[in-house]
Parts: structure tokens; C-alpha cells; sequence
């Protein structure tokens, strides 16, 4: 069992430690990679109950000023990679998030946040997975805001030494890196990573301004614009809404299918409200079409409420039940 932290150091395996995972001859790994900045409050809860149950640890601390590479050290025995926030956005972590995957030296990479945890039950779960010959796995990630309980997915297991990355400096995820390499992802539905969405740090109140940033730095990168039209639609700015879902839809991007379907689904919600039953068929329309084109997607396949949605939907608008459209949650 390697050390929590570095990798490469020496550690005595944990009397709680599960049975490993042999894959033929060989000895499968375990290793949870994240990124932290400023998270003692959290940290712990987040790891403490399964750190003994995974091989390593590897932490990248983006500038702590509250002890958290302490804590981490003298609670768990991780030692976290110390490096400087980015000068250009001290809110970007996606370099961070790389260097953490590039770190581990396990054979399977678990990618979890401090805002998250994740229970030893479904790290088991988990193991049962890596002798899969898929390459990576969604889970489902429950998401709590205001009290609300809602379920969307993340990709957040993977086979490491894949070249997998994470992309873009806002709401990264490593979805366009494995359509690059040409891999697949499945979506594993009994292993859950529990999420909160209270808490309003930082990173979250920055969030707006750096979509703003970016979207307009790199106008066809859609997942900026999506999200920075969810944003204001949930602020209820419609008017700055609209053309940012209008372009990701009619963008067709089968680069960006899930956001593409998303921000269809949004701006039918948005016109509802306003009672534009045209608008409305004619969005619902396209967005059936282009599902039909991307239903193959890996991430398409993985979303499991999309397709229901736009089909009851369809439906609504031909029964005039324009009251009755509204889009599901987004964890944001």
C-alpha cells in the first residue's frame, strides 16, 4: 500500500484495508486525486473514513491559507503538492487538476472534491469496477442546494495512464479528452458521490465573472456559454439568457451534445414561461432531431434524464400544457 500523498513512499497498509483487486497476475490500484485551496473545515470529513481504503492519496494545495497541507499531514499523512495559484485567474484550477492525475501512481484515478464524499461502501463498489475493461465510469452525483436533493452524474473514475485530462477554466471536466482519444464512458448507477452546494465560497461567487471572461475569450468552447446562460437564467436575467442558450443551441456542437441538449431544454423552459407556444415547438424540434444524431454520445447514453425529458416535453407542447414545462436542475 503506497503512501498517502507523495507517491512512491512506503506505508503500513492499514489494518481496515480491503482485499486488493487483481486484474490476472496483477495488483490493481486505488488513488484519490484532488485539489484543494483552503478547505481544514472540510478536508477530513471528506477523506477520514475512506482513506484507508484506497492505496494513495494526492493532494495539489493551490495556496492554503489556513493550514489545510497541516491538517492533511498531521490527521491522514498526506503530504499535498504545494503550488501557486495561477496569476492570470486564482480561481482556475484545471493545471492543478492535471498535475494531480499526472501525480498518482495508481492504476485507477478516483477524482473527488472537498465539497464532496464518497462512502467506503462505494469505494468497494468501486473496486468491483476495475476489473472492467471499460476505460472510465460517470457516477451518480447527488447534489444538495438549499435543502433540495437532485442527482446528475460526474466522471470521476477513470484508468489512469490514458492520457485522460481534464479541459477548459471554468466547469472543467475531462469529457472532451476522452473523445479526443476515441474512449468511452459507462455510467455506473449504484455508486453515488454525495455533493453540497451551500456553501457560498469563493471559487462559486467568482464563477459568473470568469464565465464572462472566458466565453468571451473562446466564443465556441460551449460549455462556457451554456453555463453562463444557466447562470442568468436562474437569476432570472432572460434577456442575458437568451442568446447565450440560442448559440449553444443552434451551435449543434457534437463536440458539446449534453450542453447543446441542455441549453435546448432551457430556453423551451424559458419560452414557456413566456407562453411562446411556436417557440417552444420549434426548439423542441431541433433538440429531438440532434438527439437522435448524438444518442450514441457516451455522455448522452450516461444522462439518463435528457431523453425522457425532451419526449414528455414534445408532448406538452402538443397538448398546449406550456405550465407545465420546466427544466430539472442543474448542480452549478
Amino acid at each position: 500500500m503506497k503512501a498517502k500523498g507523495t507517491p512512491g513512499d512506503s506505508a503500513t497498509p492499514s489494518p481496515h484495508s480491503n482485499q486488493p483487486v487483481f486484474l490476472g497476475d496483477s495488483v490493481m490500484t486505488l488513488g484519490i486525486s484532488m485539489v484543494v485551496k483552503n478547505e481544514a473545515h472540510r478536508i477530513a470529513a471528506c477523506l477520514r473514513d475512506i482513506s484507508s481504503a484506497v492505496d494513495s492519496i494526492v493532494v495539489v494545495d493551490t495556496g492554503s491559507s489556513d493550514g489545510t497541507p497541516q491538517l492533511l499531514k498531521e490527521t491522514l499523512g498526506v503530504t499535498a503538492l504545494c503550488v501557486p495559484e495561477p496569476a492570470s485567474d486564482p480561481q482556475e484550477i484545471t493545471q492543478a487538476r492535471n498535475l494531480s492525475l499526472e501525480s498518482n501512481p495508481c492504476d485507477w484515478i478516483l477524482v473527488i472534491d472537498p465539497d464532496e464524499t464518497i462512502t467506503r461502501e462505494d469505494i468497494l463498489k468501486i473496486k468491483s469496477l476495475m476489473a472492467s475493461e471499460e476505460p472510465a465510469f460517470f457516477l451518480v452525483w447527488r447534489n444538495r442546494r438549499s435543502g433540495v436533493v437532485f442527482d446528475d452524474y460526474k466522471l470521476a473514475l477513470f484508468k489512469n495512464r490514458l492520457g485522460i485530462r481534464y479541459d477548459g477554466s471554468v466547469h472543467s471536466n475531462p469529457q472532451s479528452s476522452l473523445r479526443r482519444l476515441g474512449l468511452k464512458a459507462t455510467l455506473a448507477a449504484d455508486v453515488v458521490i454525495s455533493h453540497s452546494l451551500e456553501e457560498q465560497n469563493a471559487f462559486r461567487l467568482s464563477r459568473k465573472e470568469r464565465l464572462k471572461r472566458y466565453a468571451a475569450s473562446d466564443p465556441t468552447w460551449w460549455r462556457y456559454q451554456w453555463f453562463l446562460g444557466y447562470t442568468h437564467f436562474k437569476e432570472k436575467d432572460f434577456e442575458s439568457a437568451v442568446p447565450l442558450l440560442r448559440d449553444t443551441c443552434n451551435s449543434l456542437s457534437k463536440d458539446f451534445p449534453v450542453e447543446c441538449l441542455n441549453a435546448h431544454m432551457v430556453l423551451t423552459d424559458l419560452n414557456a414561461r413566456k407562453g411562446i407556444h411556436d417557440k417552444c415547438t420549434r426548439i423542441m424540434r431541433q433538440a429531438a432531431t440532434f438527439y437522435d444524431e448524438v444518442a450514441d454520445d457516451f455522455e448522452v447514453k450516461a444522462n439518463q434524464q435528457m431523453g425522457p425529458w425532451i419526449a414528455e416535453t414534445v408532448d406538452l407542447i402538443k397538448q398546449n400544457r406550456l405550465d407545465a414545462i420546466h427544466c430539472y436542475e442543474f448542480a452549478y
